[in-house]
């Protein structure tokens, strides 16, 4: 971690920087290879897919005849507490997702109906990534809004080490009732989602939190189906002042640090000697560990904390960046609630630890990263329906409606669109 002013040049380049973070991790190299992978799934199928799995996903794993397809045998040997917290976070999830569900609507406006019908999509792809840590959470983030919006078929694509090593995620797996899991990771797991093999069925929709390779192939399929944000790595913005409790900000810090090798880790504090605290809280934490952890490596390429004059100006840094996340752990933290607007998740004071949020809290981990927070939201119920449009004119309202509409058409040089509001019966009203 560095220690940057932001009315010194250093620090506004820095900045400068993590506004353009998402052109950094996407340069165009990197997406093309990424683009050529989904063009060879899209159009050999299994025939490409079954050699990237071997090339990419097997390291590490007893090569054997690996399935493409994996099996869930009967209840996984896991310990109590972790079923008793899988269950809480179930639990807070429905129970903060259930006032999202939407619904269909009709007006009768003068005698014309105006509606909105709304539909479940027919089927999710879900990524569980597992190239460190098996994300099993963001499984429970994806599946519980998927299920109150009433989603009848859901698969899940996951690399086979993370499926063959760990029994908590096959219990989740088995506890979800999710049968139809594909032993398969990365840019190529995402193809297959979109395009269809023949060991694949394609999906309406794909929820991928995951590194740069699997944001990527979601950018490239975009379109095809539809898709969670299109962000990047984690992002943690902390507003600390005086009053936090260093060691806590660091925890926090180094804690999403352990997500992603990218991950972005800031505090931006109005006290230098606070960030002095900080920086030696976050040192102490660095030395514990190992040589070669992913948090290490996060912390020393994007982490950092700013000296800034004032909260007003934390707030508008943090409005600027877009982050995903955001701790306040300041005195009174709520009233900086209304001053932040492009944040993905809001944490408020010491006790409301981002960790909470990753697991159990009940709101959606599944977060705009990359500044997309400006425009996108976190996972919702929403984003697993899709909605029609429904209107119906009865024929004595037709003549009213339709001489404003050919206004429109003959101001719009839409010659066709007048006539075909003349055309047959409708000539007569």
């Amino acid at each position: 971690m560095k220690i940057l002013k932001r009315s010194e040049p250093k620090g506004e380049r820095f900045l400068e920087r993590l506004e353009r973070r998402r052109e950094v991790m996407f340069p165009p190299a990197f997406e093309d290879k990424i683009r050529a992978i989904v063009r060879r799934v899209a159009e050999r199928g299994d025939r490409a897919l079954v050699p990237l799995v071997r090339r990419y996903d097997l390291k590490g794993v007893a090569r054997g005849n690996v399935p493409l397809f994996g099996q869930l045998g009967g209840r996984e040997a896991v310990a109590e507490e972790f079923i008793a917290a899988v269950d809480l976070a179930i639990a807070n999830l429905e129970l903060f997702h259930t006032p999202q569900v939407p619904h269909g609507y009709s007006i009768d406006v003068d005698g014309v109906d105006v509606g909105v019908r709304v539909r479940p999509l027919d089927s999710v792809g879900i990524y569980v990534p597992g190239g460190g840590a098996v994300s099993i959470s963001s499984l429970l983030m994806a599946v519980v809004p998927a299920r109150l919006a009433g989603v009848s078929r859901i698969s899940v694509a996951t690399p086979p080490r993370a499926f063959l090593s760990s029994a908590p995620l096959r219990f989740v797996l088995g506890r979800l009732g999710l049968g139809e899991v594909y032993l398969m990771g990365g840019a190529h797991a995402i193809a297959a989602l979109a395009y269809g093999t023949e060991s694949v069925v394609p999906v309406d929709r794909i929820v991928a939190p995951g590194g740069r390779w699997v944001m990527a192939a979601k950018r490239a399929v975009a379109g095809v189906v539809g898709v969670d944000s299109l962000g990047g790595p984690s992002e943690l913005v902390v507003i600390a002042d005086g009053h936090a409790e260093a060691d806590v900000v660091a925890a926090d810090l180094v804690a999403q640090a352990e997500h992603d090798e990218d991950a972005l880790s800031i505090v931006l504090t109005p006290s230098a000697v606070f960030a002095e605290r900080v920086d030696r809280a976050i040192r102490a934490r660095v030395r514990r560990l190992a040589k070669d952890a992913v948090a290490r490596e996060a912390l020393r390429r994007r982490g950092a904390t700013i000296v800034v004059a004032d909260l007003a100006q934390a707030v508008g840094i943090v409005n600027r960046l877009a982050p995903e996340l955001v701790s306040v752990q300041v005195e009174d933290p709520r009233r900086l609630l209304d001053s932040i607007e492009n944040a993905g998740v809001v944490f408020l004071g010491p006790w409301s630890a981002v960790a909470l949020g990753d697991f159990v809290a009940g709101a959606n981990h599944v977060v705009p990263t990359g500044g997309s927070a400006r425009y996108s939201s976190p996972l919702r119920v929403a984003d697993f329906v899709h909605r029609t449009s429904v209107v119906e004119v009865p024929a004595h309202q037709y003549g009213r409606l339709a001489l404003a509409a050919e206004t429109f058409a003959i101001h719009q040089d839409l010659p066709e669109d007048a006539a075909s509001l003349r055309a047959g019966r409708r000539g007569a009203v």
